[in-house]
């Protein structure tokens, strides 16, 4: 098991014994000062001290002296434990709103479209508008091994304009395959005439 999937499953069990948010979990079978260690040093845990393990009534129902130690988790552990199940869940293909194409992009490739929309500010070619949303809402999709975003042909062409730029300074790569694959490609006209894109 990779480290983080166990400190993933670690959380989980912390959180089933602790049962709520301000609760406490005890020692028991997985679950002690050394397997919790790792994600004490990490904030996603904290140690309970000595008085509130002396009271009864804030501990899990027990027989017996005061627990040896307990453990909660902090803020940062609830929402590690969210983010890790949103991720978890497997993606769903959704329809394309109308009007909007449903494009797949390579993790490279939405890495240079938000280096692009970084530059929203300074660009003399701004990005289409709505495009910065649609790529905030990417979403992974497992069986195509690609993130899918819905764009208009505008956004599609200032893509094209993203991925030029890329080429320029970097990769042909990204320009190369949206071209091929999504038949959109950016082409600086001549004289500064103002920016094209061509389709086919």
């Amino acid at each position: 098991m990779r480290r983080s999937a166990g400190h993933y499953a670690l959380l989980r069990h912390v959180a089933d014994m602790q049962r709520t948010t301000d609760g406490w979990a005890t020692a028991g079978p997985g679950l002690d000062e050394r397997t919790t260690g790792p994600l004490l040093r990490l904030g996603l845990l904290r140690a309970a001290p000595r008085e509130t393990r002396e009271d009864q009534a804030e501990l899990p129902a027990r027989a017996g002296p005061p627990a040896p130690w307990a453990v909660q988790l902090t803020d940062d552990g609830w929402d590690a434990l969210l983010y890790a199940e949103v991720r978890a869940a497997p993606s769903t293909a959704e329809a394309p709103s109308p009007g909007l194409q449903q494009v797949g992009l390579r993790r490279s490739e939405l890495d240079t479209l938000r280096r692009f929309l970084a530059l929203r500010g300074r660009l003399r070619h701004a990005p289409a508008s709505g495009l910065e949303s649609a790529v905030d809402a990417a979403r992974f999709n497992a069986a195509s091994n690609r993130w899918v975003v819905y764009v208009s042909g505008e956004q599609m062409e200032s893509m094209a304009r993203a991925f030029f730029l890329e080429r320029l300074g970097g990769s042909a790569a990204p320009a190369n395959r949206f071209a091929r694959v999504y038949g959109v490609s950016y082409e600086p006209p001549p004289h500064d005439a103002g920016a094209t894109a061509t389709c086919g």
